[in-house]
């Protein structure tokens, strides 16, 4: 047991309470406090990892990673980062089939999150790679979870579930082969959002991992970037890189002040960051999976930009045909005058069976803005409002201002979820301040 404070990834929720390890876990400790919920690394953004009314418990195994190479899965501990799957399974010649945006995630959440990545399109979502789960209960049974069988429901409350289902200890995960660390990438510049949109879905036929940057900046036309990447062969690489085609990759430690002054983002600095990334000269040939798959990290604290006021992510998906959208978002964001430098835009293939999963057919977009911007949440409102018309959804993992009936028409399986949570936690222990806002628990 000890003090422990929990922040949300934007720096707009937080709260300070007693984080236990799970190995302390008991009924008499459960009986003396309200409720209670799992930690990783704090990449949520909003509320989703925050527990105000109870108590913390975190997954201490040491970040315990075993690669079986005959079955081609990873045994892994909950408290494991993504990077630490990363580099434990390129060292043997393997990778994982999903990653997100991010290594600075941990296995538990990744899980918690169903998260997707770059490769939705071929590979789906985290969920999809999962074996099996070893899920902590709040009657202090530890179950075995998979996609079919027996505790199947279980296993999909839980991928997706956000935590409210209980803690995850470890977890076996599906991997696929690779010969090198690297990947062969292209990039190539679209000058407005038709041509963005069409080289994304050139870019997913040609690419394992497709992602597109756009300038959410001036002219809000959306215009930008799209680089897509397959996993190099020795053979692409170069002569001094074959001798060693193996090699994991540590980030770079890269510190950004804790809190930059408020002023720092604005829509001059954003377009002149944006307009130096749009000319920049485009990529063309082998880079290091980590270097491709996660750019941000190099800036482990990237978040601290957004100054002490923090940031909002407004991460939505659309149906395919549902384009017109995102106009809509550019004109909001225009009109307020906001401008955001991390706009990423990629496409969703078909849906896994996640009760809560974030993923359908189509498209998703990432907008950030500084969350001091008030004025800018009633227009965010109408928005999702609008969202929900075209059955569009928004992201848990980010979200921290959507209400419980926009949520309860977005996503449709919550009664489906509602009554696994109260089989599989009868006395609704596991909660968080989302799970209360959304009427989760």
């Amino acid at each position: 047991m000890r003090g422990h404070i929990q922040k949300g990834w934007g720096n707009t929720h937080s709260s300070e309470s007693i984080c236990f390890k799970t190995s302390e876990f008991s009924l008499e400790l459960r009986q003396g406090f309200q409720s209670g919920l799992a930690v990783g690394l704090g990449r949520s953004y909003g509320d989703s990892s925050i527990n105000s009314d109870g108590v913390y418990f975190k997954v201490e195994s040491d970040a315990h990673i075993e690669i079986n190479q005959d079955e081609m899965f990873a045994l892994c501990g909950a408290d494991a980062s993504i990077g630490d799957l990363e580099r434990a399974a390129v060292a043997k010649g393997f990778f994982p089939l999903t990653v997100p945006g991010t290594e600075f995630v941990s296995i538990g959440g990744a899980i918690a999150s169903n998260i997707h990545g770059k490769s939705h399109h071929r590979a789906g979502s985290f969920g999809e790679s999962i074996i099996e789960i070893d899920l902590l209960t709040s009657t202090n049974q530890i179950l075995k979870l998979r996609p079919e069988g027996k505790n199947s429901g279980y296993f999909w409350a839980t991928v997706g579930g956000m935590g409210l289902t209980g803690i995850i200890i470890n977890a076996k995960i599906k991997l696929g082969r690779v010969e090198t660390s690297y990947a062969l990438v292209e990039e190539r510049r679209a000058t407005n959002l038709n041509e963005l949109l069409q080289l994304v879905r050139e870019f997913d036929e040609k690419y394992q991992h497709t992602v597109a940057w756009i300038d959410l900046s001036g002219e809000y036309v959306g215009r930008g970037k799209v680089i897509g990447g397959n996993h190099a062969k020795v053979c692409d690489l170069k002569e001094r890189d074959k001798k060693s085609p193996l090699v994991p990759k540590k980030p770079r430690k890269i510190s950004i002040p804790k809190f930059l002054p408020n002023w720092f983002i604005s829509n001059l600095s954003v377009r002149i960051f944006n307009f130096i990334w749009f000319r920049k000269p485009l990529q063309k040939g082998v880079k290091h999976l980590r270097d491709f798959l996660h750019p941000l990290d190099s800036a482990k604290n990237w978040n601290n930009v957004y100054g002490k006021s923090g940031l909002i992510q407004f991460q939505f998906q659309i149906p395919y045909n549902e384009e017109e959208y995102f106009y809509t978002v550019f004109n909001v964001l225009k009109e307020s005058k906001i401008a955001s430098f991390l706009g990423v835009l990629k496409s969703f293939g078909p849906c896994d069976s996640s009760l809560l999963g974030f993923p359908n057919p189509g498209w998703t977009l990432s907008v950030d803005f500084p969350a001091r911007r008030t004025d800018l949440l009633p227009k965010i409102q109408i928005l999702i409002e609008e969202l929900v018309k075209i059955n569009g959804r928004v992201y848990l993992s980010k979200d921290s201002i959507l209400m419980e009936n926009e949520f309860r028409a977005m996503y449709q399986k919550i009664p489906e979820w509602k009554a696994l949570k109260n089989q599989i936690d009868p006395d609704n222990f596991w909660r968080s301040d989302q799970g209360r806002r959304l009427g989760l628990c």
